[in-house]
């Protein structure tokens, strides 16, 4: 049943947006002013005046929260038939496609992480004309590689195809860079090969091979087509080529399909997204006489001194549509004021600012504090706290969580990884304190490469005047005594019981205690999956190259709780 909800009423573009015919329609939305209220009323429209049934409405999203709440919001309008419509990222719809009429067994997905541990791991296989990618393997995969292998899919370039650009020692293209992109040309359909021994895709396989199948097998592309007549496609500025022709693909000829944009926000450049996307829209579907551009100006966010200014910093870029920002505030717009101190000074300024702020009737969630590093978000976050005011928590990212950290130090330990050193060093302080640590660590002849493990383990000096760390030494044998007959998965679920992070978090079982559960659950299932994928080589010496991997490209976000 719908939920009975005062809706506001739209402005005259909103309108004009929401009640467009089935056609190609392209909504400019500039920040705040209505973009989701409009995408959303737009849905309902077309359920409810063109009695669309919502099994054939395809809606693109760029996260699944974003797809979450966009599908709640349609069902408490429209009712509980509208769960059949499709709210997808484009990831997962292409995902689905390829599940539902791909051949053979449906592949598992390779996170980039993975990625980059395979090519480390393979990396003596190939063969270079590279004087330089030989040197340093990690940042020839990270910087060059998967970059490199990643542009190909989204630009729907074959590698194989690729010209090589002739050499001019005195431009770009030296013998060294020529040689590289040889390499990276040759190594590509080795690495492709790879994964489908193990039946593993990437997410820029996932869209290269939607996009294929939609292109070469017209019985497809038909079922499709058929299934999902109605297109909306949100932050369609973050969109790449390949994305692009997949939509294309799949609007056929009905192009009933509606686009929401805004040129000035494009945030995803680095993997092929671009201004170019709405001229391209245009120039594809102008001409369809249903065809509407609309531009959202009217800004119920910000007050208009506040849009002067990204109006006018806004107004000079390229190959932008033109609009302008109007505030649609009523409050009174507040002078800025500029204040000069040194770090404690200023932290006391912005607590007696938002004090001031809550005393004069504002609230909590209408206030942001902007910094310019996280250590300075960190500061101004834990000051806040201490003076009473609610923050957003700030959650850390995957590797800097503490029980993550935790654990990857026994790892590194007990599979002799490269940061075994410094690994040690935490479980140390973490068991017997900073002075103990310190203390043992400064004893060290720093131009010895021992590890420190094996420096203390033959040193019955060093054991005799730091005893504290004997239970210590114990269980780090004991780990690597069953290491060699224990898989990846297995060892990191004995190290976690071994720590007790699971029990103490589950007893206790706050917002914290849940932030920590389900990232190390997280890194417990990554375990298991490496395991399931390198039955051969899943030792924690391997596993700790994958590890290494994933903190190199720092791509591995943590988990929120909802």
């Amino acid at each position: 049943m719908a939920m009975l909800t005062k809706i506001p009423t739209p402005n005259f573009k909103q309108l004009s947006a929401i009640t467009h015919p089935p056609g190609p329609l392209m909504i400019l939305a500039g920040a705040g002013t209505g973009k989701t209220f409009t995408l959303e009323n737009r849905i309902v429209h077309l359920i409810e005046h063109y009695n669309i049934n919502p099994k054939h409405i395809l809606a693109i999203t760029y996260t699944e929260k974003a797809a979450r709440e966009l599908k709640t919001r349609i069902v408490n309008r429209v009712g509980s038939y509208a769960h059949t419509m499709t709210v997808n990222t484009f990831h997962s719809f292409c995902f689905s496609v390829i599940k539902e009429f791909g051949d053979g067994s449906l592949p598992q997905l390779f996170d980039e992480s993975e990625a980059i541990h395979m090519l480390l791991e393979r990396f003596d296989e190939l063969q270079f004309e590279s004087d330089e990618f030989p040197l340093d393997p990690q940042r020839a995969v990270t910087e060059s590689f998967i970059p490199f292998f990643n542009r190909m899919r989204d630009e729907l370039i074959d590698p194989g195809k690729m010209d090589i650009p002739d050499i001019d020692e005195d431009g770009l293209m030296t013998a060294e860079i020529a040689n590289q992109l040889r390499d990276i040309k040759n190594i590509y359909p080795q690495f492709q090969d790879w994964k489908k021994r193990i039946n593993v895709v990437d997410y820029g396989d996932m869209i290269l091979s939607a996009y294929e199948l939609l292109k070469s097998d017209a019985l497809v592309l038909k079922k499709v087509q058929d299934q999902f007549r109605h297109i909306i496609v949100d932050e369609f500025q973050d969109n790449n080529y390949a994305l692009n022709e997949i939509i294309a693909l799949v609007a056929g000829e009905r192009k009933f399909i509606t686009v929401v944009g805004d040129d000035d926000q494009v945030i995803y450049s680095f993997r092929g997204a671009n201004s170019y996307n709405i001229q391209a829209f245009k120039d594809r579907y102008g001409n369809h006489p249903k065809f509407l551009p609309v531009s959202l100006e009217e800004n119920f966010r910000s007050t208009q001194p506040i849009l002067n200014i990204a109006n006018e910093s806004i107004k000079n870029n390229v190959d932008r549509m033109e609009k302008t920002l109007l505030s649609k505030v009523d409050t009174e717009p507040m002078m800025p004021v500029r204040f000069w101190g040194n770090k404690n000074e200023q932290v006391e300024f912005i607590v007696r600012e938002i004090l001031t702020l809550i005393e004069n009737g504002q609230k909590y969630s209408d206030i942001a504090v902007l910094c310019r590093t996280h250590s300075q978000s960190a500061t101004i976050f834990n000051a806040l706290n201490q003076a009473g005011i609610p923050v957003q928590t700030k959650w850390p990212k995957f590797f800097n969580i503490s029980s993550i950290r935790d654990i990857i130090a026994w790892c590194q330990v007990i599979g002799n990884g490269t940061h075994q050193d410094s690994a040690l060093y935490r479980i140390i302080e973490k068991r017997c304190g900073y002075e103990t640590a310190h203390s043992l660590f400064h004893s060290f002849d720093k131009r010895n490469p021992t590890p420190r493990l094996e420096i203390i383990k033959s040193n019955n000096a060093l054991q005799s005047k730091f005893p504290s760390i004997l239970p210590i030494l114990a269980s780090i044998q004991k780990f690597k005594v069953i290491s060699p007959k224990k898989s990846a998965g297995e060892m990191l679920w004995s190290i976690t019981e071994h720590l007790k992070i699971l029990k103490t978090s589950a007893k206790k079982y706050d917002l914290d205690d849940h932030f920590v559960l389900l990232n190390v659950g997280d890194l417990l299932k990554r375990a298991q999956d490496f395991t399931r994928r390198n039955k051969s080589n899943h030792s924690l010496y391997s596993f700790n190259i994958y590890l290494e991997a994933m903190m190199t490209s720092g791509k591995l976000p943590s988990i929120k709780p909802s």
